[in-house]
């Protein structure tokens, strides 16, 4: 849609995208900490969400530069879903220590099952490539706008189930403490909040490991992440709609490897059967094991593909001076391996960590420590894709 939406500027937008994630996680848990509320911030989100998916649907009324309405979409698509910090504390507060894997675990499905959703459209819809067909005047239909559609449909939907069926379960305040936290200072609030936490007898040690552990795991999620469809276009060489059609056939194959595993978490009660430290251990080992077997040896790897005018894919030797005498791994290998390990390794992963660090943090409020870990994680994806590009 815009040729020239280079990979450096793919990156660039993935920056900016994790940092307004990581600026608003905090702003979101913030507010839902001190407004004691899950429901307002939610529904601000949806709103955000809303505004991007129809600012996406109406692009083509920018004749120029389109790359850059691209990325206001992703970046106030980030700031929407940094609410997701919000509804992991709310996850929290409504479930015990026992379910705690189960309850993250089903948030981990609901995720999975977007990420299922949104390929799997554009697998069935792939034969409507740009510019498609006019629903509305300026307003087109084709493979690339089909997941906005369903975004912006189950986005209104989720609006009012969040609405009229979710409920606050923080502590309500009563009239004299809203008084005597009204007439507090500044100062006084931050003192009064450094006591608390001071207070909190937390295992400081204990959480500082997740954070880092997160820092790991969020550095090979989104490395992989940023690396795969570049990796398709330029090492490669497929075109676009190619691009789409094989990201989207591994992805509904980890989305349905990864169910599946999550299932079991579910109804199983394999958070409850396994050491879930133990668990990320190994995952963290299955997970190295991948940049090993798919490394370019002479018996697994090929030549990279000439680039094409035509079609600006393909790796550019102008532009990238190792491109005549690069090698990548046999794509079909490369696929394999990347749904094989990923797909079982990286909800296990998550859920292991998130149900840990829960735990860790004991019966607090978790907002704002679930969106320090969002941050952490965000920090990371602001400067890989730069790097990755």
């Amino acid at each position: 849609m815009d040729n020239d939406a280079s990979a450096q500027f793919f990156g660039y937008s993935q920056s900016a995208t994790k940092c307004g994630h990581a600026v608003f996680a905090l702003i979101f848990s913030i507010w839902s900490y001190k407004a004691k509320t899950v429901k307002i911030p939610m529904l601000a989100s949806r709103f955000i969400a809303v505004v991007a998916c129809c600012i996406y649907l109406i692009i083509e009324y920018v004749p120029h530069g389109k790359r850059y309405v691209f990325m206001s979409v992703y970046i106030l698509l980030g700031i929407a879903n940094s609410a997701s910090t919000v509804l992991r504390g709310y996850i929290v507060m409504c479930s015990t220590t026992k379910d705690r894997a189960k309850a993250f675990a089903i948030i981990g499905l609901s995720l999975i099952a977007s990420i299922v959703i949104g390929p799997m459209l554009q697998l069935i819809f792939s034969g409507i490539a740009y510019p498609g067909f006019e629903v509305l005047p300026g307003i087109r239909f084709h493979v690339f706008s089909v997941p906005i559609w369903v975004s912006l449909f189950l986005t209104v939907i989720t609006a009012f189930i969040i609405l009229f069926f979710m409920h606050d379960v923080h502590p309500i305040m009563t009239e004299e403490e809203k008084l005597r936290n009204g007439m507090m200072s500044l100062k006084e609030k931050i003192v009064l909040a450094y006591e608390t936490v001071k207070n909190s007898n937390l295992k400081w040690k204990l959480i500082g490991v997740c954070l880092i552990v997160k820092v790991a795991v969020a550095f090979l999620q989104v490395m992989v992440g940023t690396v795969l469809a570049i990796l398709g276009m330029v090492m490669y060489g497929w075109t676009g709609t190619e691009t789409v059609q094989v990201g989207s056939t591994v992805m509904i194959s980890f989305g349905l490897i990864s169910i599946s595993v999550l299932l079991l978490y579910i109804f199983c009660k394999l958070g409850e059967i396994l050491p879930q430290e133990k668990v990320f251990l190994g995952c963290v080992l299955f997970c190295g094991l991948f940049f090993v077997i798919t490394y370019p040896f002479d018996f697994n790897s090929q030549p990279a593909a000439k680039y094409k005018e035509t079609t600006h894919v393909g790796c550019n030797s102008k532009e990238y001076s190792w491109c005549e005498n690069a090698m990548v791994a046999n794509p079909i290998f490369f696929l394999i391996a990347t749904i094989v390990i990923f797909a079982p390794s990286l909800p296990m992963l998550h859920t292991s960590l998130d149900t840990v660090y829960s735990k860790v943090l004991g019966n607090i409020d978790q907002n704002v420590a679930q969106g320090v870990m969002t941050v952490m994680d965000d920090i990371l994806g602001m400067v890989l894709p730069i790097l990755a590009t």
